[in-house]
């Protein structure tokens, strides 16, 4: 490939030696580190260190915030903070943090609040369609929540039920007087299983927490069928309404600390910046393939360093308000792979959930992903006229070989150690890896980050710390006031949009492609704009079912992957 704007692959550029020079200058600018975080020698050994992937060594002042994004940050962070302090402290019941939503003119009302309110959670009197509605968002949220790509179908029913099996299926009310054997037959069971969240010697002082939850297929709704929570514990089932409750609660804390370890910032944010940092090491700044990448990297970097300092490092928003340490955040971050899910297609077909009814992110993710793909496929077909000039670009390949070399602890001695990445031998394979790092930074981060106010910021419902306490009823183990505030103000941060929707190409990014590359970017919004017209017909059909039957169980609509919602990069 050779044309305007000095595009050109390495075989073909007519300035070899300009474009050495210039990639050994990025080099010297975009070194891996493997962090430490601020651990121990011991802590290290634990968290199994050299398993988290690698960052960027120094942040280049290429790689910051412009001017009005950090007023925006600084701003936003400073207005939260202030409002946190003027809101006080002590502790708080259930009823008083939603009073607390009812009243506030200053805080928008989480999607939480409304169904724990709407539905009495907790409340005498609650109806049973109340707790159906509860019930259902509960599964909704294994389905379309922050962590979306966990829920998988079951062959044969876990060893942790198969004692209590027929106590289960007594008077459970959303089985439909089947067996659970007859839901398996059907395929109509499903489990979301965290029972690695802990292992030995991480956290010898808390009990072997081991989180599994089964769900059903019920009149075209996933269900909860039941859950234990602790390795050998009791099993609960909606039909001990007074205890079922906390153990939703308990399992969303849990999945929250899955979620913002290994969802949120190890698959996106982290194993990431490594990629970046790689193909601004090894893609010579005239390649197409690095004018394809560098808009889903757009601030990534900063935000990263960001996160560390203030989220993650010692003394951070992890060890203040979530139950879990930093330590253990980082031992469950050590143990994620690239290969498990970063091609959502695999992913969806392997956990064998193609047909849940209701996994609205499973259709949208879908949806666009393949307008990705037709995107990235058209415009590498374009920079690779046949297989061959694939396999002779040695720096796509120098790329790919650094991707995958293992870790190390030694200062730019290591790759990113990721797994599943296959050989570059033509198009095909790049353009798969090309659509999954792209998904992964726009939308795979989106679905991720951006509802994250509306799952955490009234605690109930999805909590990041609850409380051991002798008294041990909904009110005495809900975070504190303090805690919840400092939930919203973070969570009020992360959900900051600082970069373009999807599609949406900053000016710069797009002067860097060439005239025919520009053209691509064309369609591709076409396709977004299409999927948005989908989305939106599907919405509102959701809404208006639910408007004409207010007596059946209500089903949510999802807008967190409207293409306007998804962001091109990872930058908050």
């Amino acid at each position: 490939m050779g044309c305007a704007q000095s595009v050109f692959l390495p075989q073909n550029d007519p300035k070899p030696a300009k474009r050495a020079a210039n990639l050994l200058k990025a080099q010297m600018k975009y070194q891996l580190e493997q962090k430490t975080f601020g651990l121990n020698a011991q802590e290290q050994e634990v968290v199994n260190i050299v398993n988290i992937p690698p960052m960027l060594r120094k942040i280049p002042k290429e790689e910051k915030w412009g001017c009005c994004d950090l007023c925006h940050f600084a701003c936003q962070n400073c207005c939260c903070r202030i409002y946190q302090g003027c809101m006080g402290s002590g502790e708080m019941t259930i009823q008083e943090m939603i009073e607390y939503f009812d009243s506030s003119v200053v805080l928008s009302k989480p999607e939480g609040y409304k169904v724990w309110r709407d539905q009495a959670v907790g409340m005498d009197g609650q109806t049973r369609l109340q707790q159906a509605q509860a019930d259902h968002w509960f599964a909704w949220q294994r389905l379309n929540g922050v962590t979306r790509n966990l829920i998988t179908r079951v062959h044969n029913i876990p060893t942790q039920f198969q004692q209590v099996e027929h106590l289960i299926e007594n008077n459970h009310p959303y089985l439909g007087n089947r067996t659970i054997a007859q839901c398996i037959q059907e395929k109509d069971l499903f489990a979301v299983d965290l029972t690695n969240f802990v292992t030995a010697g991480e956290l010898p002082a808390v009990a072997p927490i081991s989180p599994i939850a089964l769900f059903v297929i019920f009149n075209n709704k996933l269900m909860p069928v039941a859950m234990q929570l602790v390795q050998g514990g009791q099993v609960y089932t909606p039909a001990n309404l007074s205890i079922w409750i906390e153990a939703r609660m308990w399992f969303n804390m849990m999945e929250a600390h899955y979620h913002e370890s290994i969802t949120h910032f190890g698959f996106t944010h982290l194993l990431m910046d490594g990629v970046s940092v790689c193909m601004h090491r090894f893609l010579s700044d005239r390649h197409p393939i690095y004018k394809l990448l560098h808009p889903h990297f757009h601030y990534m970097h900063f935000i990263n360093e960001l996160a560390l300092s203030k989220l993650v490092e010692p003394g951070g928003f992890v060890d203040r308000d979530m139950f879990f340490n930093h330590v253990h955040v980082l031992s469950l971050i050590a143990r994620e792979r690239y290969d498990l899910e970063a091609d959502i297609e695999a992913s969806i077909k392997t956990r064998g959930v193609k047909k849940i009814p209701g996994y609205l992110f499973r259709d949208d993710a879908l949806a666009i992903r393949k307008a990705i793909r037709s995107f990235v496929d058209e415009y590498t077909t374009y920079c690779y006229p046949d297989d061959q000039s694939v396999v002779k670009d040695w720096e796509i390949h120098a790329f790919r070989l650094h991707l995958i070399m293992p870790r190390n602890l030694a200062e730019n001695s290591g790759g990113c150690g990721m797994n599943g990445i296959p050989e570059f031998d033509g198009r095909l394979n790049l353009v798969e890896f090309l659509t999954n790092i792209i998904y992964i930074c726009s939308v795979e981060h989106s679905a991720t980050n951006f509802p994250q106010y509306e799952q955490y910021a009234f605690p109930p419902n999805f909590p990041g710390i609850l409380h051991i306490v002798p008294e041990d009823t909904l009110d005495a183990i809900i975070p504190t006031k303090e805690e919840m505030l400092s939930t919203v103000r973070i969570m009020k941060l992360l959900t900051l949009r600082l970069t373009k929707s999807l599609g949406d190409y900053e000016k710069k990014y797009l002067d860097a492609m060439d005239s025919h590359s520009r053209a691509l970017v064309s369609p591709f919004r076409a396709n977004l704009t299409n999927i948005t017209r989908q989305i939106n017909m599907r919405n509102e059909a959701i809404i208006e079912n639910n408007r004409n039957n207010p007596n059946q169980m209500q089903e949510y609509p999802y807008r967190w992957l409207l293409p306007r919602n998804v962001t091109n990069s990872i930058s908050i």
